[in-house]
């Protein structure tokens, strides 16, 4: 097999040889067909520039699912007798916009994506890249090969499961608990507006109201994140007073 690649190489173009080797220092493996993390690497902002239609979108959605697939599977057989309730916390603590973000951060995939977007490394789309990263991985060498890949090259590596399995960051869920347990009532309020600070980029407010009193606001790329980051400040009071 590898000589069969070696062989290839040899009669592609200068810059696709570069592509297939940049790949396999990113991947640790030859690709098959490298149309595929082509496509992985291309925003779609790069259409208002070249006309193209060539962009990752489609592959985000499946890398997405096949995410979700291989995480499900891999908690399901490491915790045979924890309950539904526990496996999905688990699983909302390794997938989430902010973890995919920082993998695309440690895998450089800002040296890799095609974009017309300032400041790379404070947008989703080097996340979005990742998981149209996973789905490009998953048309070219199938699924066994994807979760096998994903297991070892980045559940392994850059996830502390033990560390995850003791501690919550959802404060979200956190600060609900805390409320019910003093049978109070909780409200997220969020409003959704455009940073003209930020190149126009939507943002959300969260305002959390505690028995229907405004207690802690925070703002955040989506309504989760602002939900997140608010409740996280309402948990530091309550834990303060």
């Amino acid at each position: 097999m590898l000589l069969n690649k070696n062989i290839r190489l040899l009669f592609c173009k200068r810059s696709e040889k570069e592509f297939f080797l940049q790949l396999y220092y990113l991947l640790g493996f030859y690709p098959n067909n490298i149309f595929y993390y082509r496509k992985a690497f291309t925003h779609k902002s790069l259409n208002t520039i070249n006309k193209q239609k060539l962009c990752n979108e489609r592959l985000e959605f499946l890398g997405d699912s096949i995410i979700d697939s291989i995480i499900a599977d891999y908690l399901f057989s490491l915790y045979p007798n924890e309950p539904e309730g526990f496996l999905t916390k688990m699983k909302s603590k390794i997938v989430n916009r902010k973890s995919l973000n920082q993998i695309a951060l440690q895998l450089h995939l800002n040296t890799y994506l095609q974009s017309n977007i300032p400041n790379i490394k404070e947008n989703d789309a080097l996340g979005n890249a990742f998981e149209a990263l996973i789905g490009a991985i998953y048309l070219d060498k199938g699924y066994e090969f994807t979760k096998k890949y994903f297991i070892k090259s980045i559940i392994e590596k850059f996830f502390d499961i033990n560390f995850l399995e003791n501690n919550d960051s959802n404060y979200k869920s956190q600060l609900i608990e805390i409320t019910q347990k003093k049978r109070q009532t909780i409200q997220f309020v969020s409003d959704i507006e455009n940073s003209v600070a930020n190149d126009n980029q939507i943002r959300f407010t969260t305002t959390i109201l505690i028995d229907e009193q405004p207690f802690a606001t925070a703002e955040g790329p989506t309504k989760k994140d602002a939900e997140q980051n608010a409740s996280k400040i309402a948990c530091e009071i309550i834990a303060a007073q």
